[in-house]
Parts: structure tokens; sequence; C-alpha cells
């Protein structure tokens, strides 16, 4: 990764890209589905893209890091959206520490939306 990040325009998150889907190598790549997935599951505290990498390769075993990026990043585009995640349709709901979850189950109690 340090011989990709020398390179111009190459930072991190890019470099990982490469190694993961070019070259099939363990690497997070921390995009902003990632850093939501993350961050709404408590698995890191931070905003910096390199501390939630960090984060994360602490949590997952290197053999599983490719899967993980590609699996969080599909999670994030289509359960655990930005706006309006489909808290409702996610198998991990039941123990889901985030704050957003509140709002849903706020939602689904008013009167206004049954």
């Amino acid at each position: 990764i340090e011989d990709l990040t020398k390179l111009p325009g190459v930072g991190r998150k890019t470099a990982n890209v490469i190694l993961v889907n070019a070259f099939n190598k363990p690497g997070i790549v921390v995009d902003t589905h990632i850093k939501r997935v993350s961050q709404r599951l408590k698995l890191t505290k931070s905003n910096n893209p390199d501390k939630i990498e960090k984060d994360l390769m602490k949590f997952f075993s290197k053999e599983n890091w490719a899967y993980i990026s590609k699996a969080m990043v599909l999670f994030g585009r289509y359960i655990c959206k930005a706006r309006k995640p489909l808290c409702e349709k996610c198998y991990l709901y039941d123990i889901c520490p985030s704050e957003d979850k509140i709002k849903i189950e706020e939602k689904a109690n008013d009167t206004y939306y049954r």
C-alpha cells in the first residue's frame, strides 16, 4: 500500500481499492458507506478514514478484509442508507446500537404512519 500511495493522486482508499479488486490482496476500503456503517454499528468512533481503517483492521481478521470491504459498501448502499435507512429490512436490527434505529421505532409508533 505504501508504494501505491507514493503515486500522485493515490491515497489509502484508492490504494486499497486497487489491492482488493485488482490483486485480490487484503485491504479495507473506507468510503462513505463503510464510514457510515462502521459508525452506526459502533465499530469506530472516528470520522478519520485512516483511523476507521485501523479500527476495522483490529476488529476483523485479515483474511476477511476484502470481503468485509465489499459487503459493507453494498450494505451501506442498499440497506443502511444515509437517508432513510431500511432498518425494518436489516438482519442486524436487533443488535444494532444506532441512534437512527430509534427514529424508525418512533416513526412506527406514530399514529400518522399507521
